[in-house]
């Protein structure tokens, strides 16, 4: 076979996707997932959605060509308008002067292009001491170097940003989820936010702000976006459907300056030309339609409940066994077990023992090292899940204190 790039040489396969292939087997219980409930996909409003588009196709021969033929690189303008109401009008992300709002093949995408469009070979990212794993992988594939910095769950320390950014060569973006981050569950203070915008001014370096979960709140306060304090076009602002309507439409969106999207847009040209015009129009319609802000609380309703399972479990099952976060939104929780215990090592464990899948703490760190602990989900599993899952765990502690 001809020799592969040195990029891909040393590439290896998402291990929470490779997870997808063992949930499959018989007798798996999982609190290893990533996505949303299945019951918070609105199925029947999207039925009477595509009837409607599809009756309009047989009289207007413009609806055929905008969801069947090619489309614009930037977006459907329907969607583009519909979130640009709710996204930057509504929650302040971006300047309208400067900035715009275009359509992606999902967040993942926007992450892909923001690092093809930034960095050389060699390059540094600095995120968050465990970021996520998709983002991770996007900035190698372009030769960049992943940095983690020091966080607590306030979020990435601006000391500690500095700090890198004093002793790193060659810094060109800080790359974070502050709200509901994944894979810890935390959100960034406000005075946090600011500092680390501000670093980001003072040495010249781009923001990527990830943000799918951010509506997802269920307890707490609502706080601003670090695209809502740029004032500068340091921050590009990635957010997606996937989390709010159904990750099988594969819409993200990207704020930033009108200037970084002209590049994100090149790049997009390079790899699929457009989004999906079909999938466009869905989306566009059932914001237009329905109710968006009420369906989002009503899968708050239902994360809320299955979030207080999984606490009320932790508390009963593992207090004084190990500590975890306590997220106010989105899908996760981060486990973290006594020092002496390997998160790899336990993940395993729990998979050949207890057939339970978790995810092992080192799938998030930017250097790929062991860590004492683990990712848990609770947006998938039902409440009785939960609580048996945990249970496992539980006992998985309990044996692995005989075992040592």
């Amino acid at each position: 076979m001809t020799e592969l790039a040195k990029r891909m040489k040393t590439a290896e396969p998402s291990i929470v996707r490779e997870l997808y292939k063992v949930w499959t087997l018989p007798g798996m219980h999982s609190l290893g997932a990533g996505n949303p409930s299945l019951k918070t996909f609105p199925v029947k409003e999207m039925e009477e959605i595509s009837k409607q588009i599809y009756e309009e196709c047989s009289r207007d021969h413009s609806m055929v060509d905008a969801i069947f033929s090619y489309g614009v690189t930037e977006g459907d303008d329907p969607l583009r308008k519909e979130l640009k109401k709710r996204y930057m009008e509504y929650y302040k992300n971006g300047n309208p002067k400067t900035d715009d709002l275009q359509i992606f093949t999902g967040a993942q995408q926007v992450i892909d292009l923001t690092a093809k469009c930034f960095l050389n070979s060699g390059d540094v990212v600095l995120t968050e001491e465990h970021s996520y794993s998709g983002a991770i992988s996007a900035f190698w594939g372009y030769e960049g170097k992943v940095v983690g910095v020091k966080t607590d769950e306030e979020g990435m320390l601006p000391d500690a940003l500095e700090e890198m950014l004093q002793k790193e060569e060659q810094v060109k973006l800080i790359y974070l989820i502050p709200t509901f981050q994944n894979p810890m569950g935390i959100v960034t203070t406000l005075d946090r936010r600011q500092a680390i915008y501000d670093l980001a001014v003072k040495y010249d370096v781009m923001i990527l702000e990830d943000s799918p979960y951010f509506e997802l709140r269920y307890s707490g306060e609502y706080v601003p976006s670090i695209k809502s304090l740029d004032k500068t076009g340091h921050v590009i602002f990635a957010g997606s459907l996937s989390k709010v309507l159904t990750p099988g439409v594969r819409l993200g969106f990207a704020i930033a300056n009108k200037n970084v999207l002209a590049k994100l847009t090149v790049g997009k040209q390079c790899q699929d030309m457009n989004n999906p015009g079909y999938n466009q129009r869905i989306a566009a319609r059932y914001i237009e339609n329905y109710d968006l802000s009420a369906h989002i609380q009503d899968c708050c309703t239902l994360y809320r409940s299955k979030r207080d399972t999984m606490m009320n479990a932790l508390e009963k099952e593992l207090t004084g066994k190990a500590t975890w976060t306590h997220p106010e939104g989105g899908f996760f929780v981060w486990l973290t077990l006594p020092s002496h215990i390997s998160g790899d090592e336990f993940t395993r464990y729990l998979i050949d023992k207890k057939k339970l899948i978790t995810v092992c703490g080192s799938a998030y760190r930017p250097d790929g090292s062991d860590v004492n602990a683990i990712r848990l989900n609770f947006s998938v599993p039902s409440e009785e899940e939960i609580e048996f899952c945990v249970h496992l765990i539980r006992e998985a502690l309990e044996e692995w204190g005989d075992k040592a």
